[in-house]
């Protein structure tokens, strides 16, 4: 089994892709949360490395893949996890645009998981890491139970990160 890691928010990241190499599990992972759980030497396949193309536009493409999505819609990509770039309402009044820091390839990630949630673990709160490491340990599979909770979790993680663009553009002039 394949895991994708892409946080923003990279609390207990490397304490869970240690647990997730523990069990055998390859870690795919973004550059920049690759470089944090190199630090701790444990092995991440980049993903620019597991697609054969390197991020575009200064990082802003970089899952977009059909590598990734394929992966994640046949479960070879068995664990997603992603918690999203947070919109900047504060830029709304400046000049640099509110909206460049929207995630994009994250939410799609999301709901390809979502979508696929009997047969993926979709991960967006990192509450949840120590659970998920447990559960695999114990029973060398995340319950269905289990992933439908995740899926449910991130279904509503991603209604407020729309609404929170949603609210971003309302006060856009």
């Amino acid at each position: 089994m394949k895991a994708v890691i892409s946080v923003f928010n990279k609390d207990k990241v490397v304490e869970f892709a240690k647990a997730l190499h523990e069990l055998g599990i390859e870690i795919i992972a973004t550059e920049g949360t690759a470089k944090a759980i190199l630090k701790s030497g444990i092995p991440v396949t980049k993903v620019s490395e597991f697609t054969g193309h390197q991020e575009l536009l200064g990082g802003k493409v970089k899952t977009l893949h059909p590598r990734i999505h394929a992966g994640i819609a046949t479960a070879e990509i068995g664990i997603v996890v992603v918690n999203l770039i947070p919109p900047e309402p504060d830029l709304a009044s400046k000049s640099k645009k509110p909206l460049d820091g929207m995630d994009i390839g994250g939410v799609a990630m999301l709901r390809n998981g979502i979508k696929n949630f009997e047969n993926v673990a979709v991960i967006v709160n990192p509450a949840r890491y120590d659970g998920i490491s447990e559960e695999l340990m114990k029973a060398g599979e995340i319950a269905r139970d289990t992933k439908l909770s995740l899926a449910k979790e991130a279904s509503k993680y991603l209604l407020a990160y729309d609404s929170e663009i949603d609210m971003l553009l309302e006060r856009m002039k």
